[in-house]
């Protein structure tokens, strides 16, 4: 115990001496979380609110066109605009228009309903020139069945032509409006939103980051000469190592709380966010939390074994741990990415620490819930503790 205690100790005081260390420690995943979630709130608020504009040229003038140009702006969605200067746009104009960048999207109606043309700039991303399409077609065909139905009941009961107008209006009214539900259990407390999927993401990601300060400490003692005079002392390789472990599994629990403190308090008081929910079910955060924090531990002993530089060790370990990042949803859901990519997010640790922390924070998870990914997360640590202790114990 004595020796572990005095292992500890000389490793705390390496750490806080590192001030460039601490900074990636606790001050980097700080500012990334805040920047990053405010960043796609204001986005998403941007969305919601900014109308797509739409040149609208009507060349047939007719009953289709007036109702699809009525469903359009009331949809909220579209801000039509069909003059340009206080005279209509015709269709080269419009060409001319949205192929210079001016506009995204247009809409032609030919005469007597002959063709309806979508214009689309050539130079808009695919997702986005799909969604947009997409949404127009729908409205469009949309508007093409209800005439349609409209001129069959009347050619059927042409008497009632009136009657049927106004049947058909409120039935329309009457009918029930689409709401937008969470697929939560029932009960479930906790509301998903941008800071419920962001604080688990970057969480893992701090923990991670550990890499360099750990790497780089074991490769300065190999180079230094420190840990061969500590080999002449009877000190296991394994002591030494846990010692490790211990101090950055400190260094990790207090970034986790770090991280919670943004989420539930700075990001809601200074910029009026909704606060971070916490399950209730705080054993099971404590468990996911510090088998986490040994995974992370484990990747950084890994590098600082296998390196044999500090400028080696701290790169390797920095690009690891954002590419681990991106492949795990840190930054982009991993639901939309290649599903090639979806499948190598499997294995990496990350992964599984975010999902035990999303199974927590968004579905109310139990042990039961993250069980398999705790024996993924603890396995990986056992395995790297022990490939570390080999490296070590064969180095003269």
């Amino acid at each position: 115990m004595h020796q572990l205690l005095s292992a500890f100790r000389k490793e705390f005081l390496i750490l806080i001496r590192d001030i460039p260390g601490l900074a990636i420690l606790f001050i980097m995943p700080v500012l990334l979380i805040m920047i990053v979630t405010l960043a796609q709130q204001n986005a998403l608020k941007s969305s919601k609110e900014i109308k797509t504009d739409v040149l609208f040229v009507d060349q047939s003038h007719s009953a289709f066109s007036r109702i699809l140009h009525q469903n359009l702006d009331s949809s909220g969605l579209y801000h039509l605009i069909s003059l340009r200067q206080g005279i209509p746009v015709n269709e080269p104009v419009a060409r001319k228009m949205i192929g210079e960048g001016e506009f995204s999207v247009g809409i032609v109606v030919a005469a007597k309903d002959t063709a309806i043309r979508l214009l689309v700039d050539p130079s808009l991303q695919s997702s986005y020139k799909n969604t947009i399409t997409g949404s127009l077609t729908y409205f469009i065909k949309g508007t093409q069945s209800r005439i349609a139905i409209e001129n069959l009941l009347k050619t059927l009961a042409p008497s009632m032509a009136s009657g049927i107008d106004g049947l058909i209006e409120t039935n329309i009214r009457n009918m029930p409006p689409v709401q937008e539900i969470y697929a939560t259990k029932e009960n479930a407390t906790i509301k998903p939103s941008i800071i419920q999927n962001n604080v688990p993401g970057f969480i893992l990601f701090a923990m991670f980051f550990i890499v360099i300060p750990l790497s780089g400490s074991m490769v300065t003692e190999k180079m230094e000469g420190s840990f061969g005079r500590l080999r002449t002392l009877p000190v296991r390789v394994g002591v030494l190592l846990t010692s490790k472990v211990i101090l950055f599994l400190g260094v990790c629990t207090l970034q986790f709380f770090l991280m919670l403190m943004v989420g539930i308090w700075v990001l809601p008081v200074f910029f009026g966010m909704p606060a971070l929910q916490i399950s209730t079910h705080f054993s099971v955060i404590i468990i996911a939390t510090l088998c986490a924090a040994l995974a992370a531990t484990g990747f950084g002993l890994l590098v600082g074994a296998f390196a044999s530089s500090q400028g080696q060790a701290a790169l390797f370990g920095s690009v690891m741990v954002v590419i681990l990042g991106v492949l795990s949803g840190t930054f982009l859901p991993v639901y939309l990415m290649p599903k090639a990519i979806q499948y190598i997010s499997l294995i990496s640790p990350i992964r599984w620490g975010i999902d035990n922390y999303l199974d927590i924070f968004i579905r109310e998870g139990t042990l039961v819930t993250i069980f398999p990914n705790i024996l993924r997360l603890l396995a990986f640590f056992i395995l790297a503790m022990i490939v570390s202790i080999v490296i070590f114990a064969r180095r003269k």
